[in-house]
């Protein structure tokens, strides 16, 4: 009985030194849309709330209000992603950013990822790349040394 509990606590931990499994692209792609949806919609609302009307679902957002939503943004991607290794939407699909070599993931890698992530959705750079790489890796985590791994593989990530 006792060997038996012992036995299923190891095999728990069997596979705690193996490599992170990674985030398909295909996975990554529906995680960023469902982060953008998210984005997109609180725009919306702000701008309902505090936008000026420029005709049908044009509206426009300055001063404060678009402050607010920069800071949003920034939450969103950059901020959540250095500190937790997940928005919203890589969270809703268990995946996960990770420093490369076991170091430790920052804000400072998540600003990374975002500004090159600009450049990354240039003719779908970042996706060109990520097919390519055997790491699955875009621009930005090359740069941020960084991977996008599925975030139930193991115990210690």
């Amino acid at each position: 009985m006792f060997q038996d509990k012992l036995d299923v606590q190891f095999d728990e931990f069997e596979h705690i030194y193996d490599e992170p499994e990674l985030a398909s692209i295909f996975t990554r792609i529906v995680a960023a849309i469902i982060d953008s949806i998210i984005y997109w919609m609180i725009c919306l609302a702000m701008s309902l709330v505090a936008g000026e009307n420029n005709g049908l679902l044009n509206y426009s957002v300055e001063g404060f209000p678009a402050l607010i939503l920069f800071g949003i943004a920034f939450f969103l991607w950059p901020i959540s992603e250095g500190m937790y290794g997940q928005t919203i939407g890589k969270r809703l699909l268990d995946i996960k950013v990770i420093a490369n070599n076991d170091k430790e993931m920052t804000i400072g890698k998540g600003f990374i990822r975002y500004f090159i992530g600009i450049v990354d959705s240039i003719f779908f750079i970042g996706i060109i790349v990520a097919l390519i790489d055997k790491k699955n890796q875009r621009i930005g985590d090359m740069i941020a040394d960084t991977r996008v791994i599925k975030s139930k593989y193991n115990g210690r990530i």
